[in-house]
């Protein structure tokens, strides 16, 4: 069996004016499965499966985050998730709000909920510099409004079932990309 393995593949009359960058290589991890965080407004949770792991190979390379999130929460609740980037031991909040007062810094967000069968998709495109050639994770960490928020990834808090209540799917997937 033949393999070609290359860094980039070049025009031969090379790149356009102006023209540069590339994937270099993509990864995603996939959740079917239901995930709840009952009283979710304390601290903020991982969500299980929700993650991502990649090596840049390069330092100077960037990472593009694309998460794909289905969530909902309690009838009249906030709630909202942020992407966190782990190197070695170190965890940085990335892609967050500016600080204001005591506000949850978050990704994004979704107000007060309108009934307990809602549920909301939410499709961000991060551009990340990790600056490391080491192993990223990437993953999401979701939080409510108050201890009294219930959150619920790939479902709507109505546990009904039938053919008029659905399940989804998440993703996560990060590119490494020159630029």
């Amino acid at each position: 069996m033949s393999q070609l393995k290359v860094n980039s593949i070049v025009p031969k009359d090379g790149l356009p004016g102006g023209a540069n960058g590339g994937i270099i290589q993509i990864v995603q991890s996939v959740k079917t499965d239901t995930f709840s965080s009952v009283g979710a407004g304390s601290s903020f949770v991982d969500v299980t499966g929700l993650t991502v792991a990649i090596t840049p190979s390069s330092s100077s390379n960037k990472v593009m985050i694309i998460p794909s999130v289905n969530m909902a929460a309690n009838s009249g609740h906030r709630h909202g998730f942020k992407i966190v980037r782990v190197v070695g031991g170190s965890t940085t909040d990335i892609f967050i709000g500016d600080a204001n007062s005591d506000n949850s810094r978050v990704t994004v967000f979704q107000g007060n909920v309108p009934t307990n069968a809602n549920s909301y998709h939410y499709s961000p495109l991060c551009l990340d510099s990790p600056a490391t050639t080491s192993a990223v994770t990437y993953k999401i960490q979701i939080k409510g409004e108050s201890n009294s928020t219930d959150i619920f990834i790939n479902r709507p808090q109505s546990t009904n079932t039938g053919s008029d209540f659905f399940r989804g799917v998440c993703t996560m997937t990060a590119m490494e990309v020159t630029v």
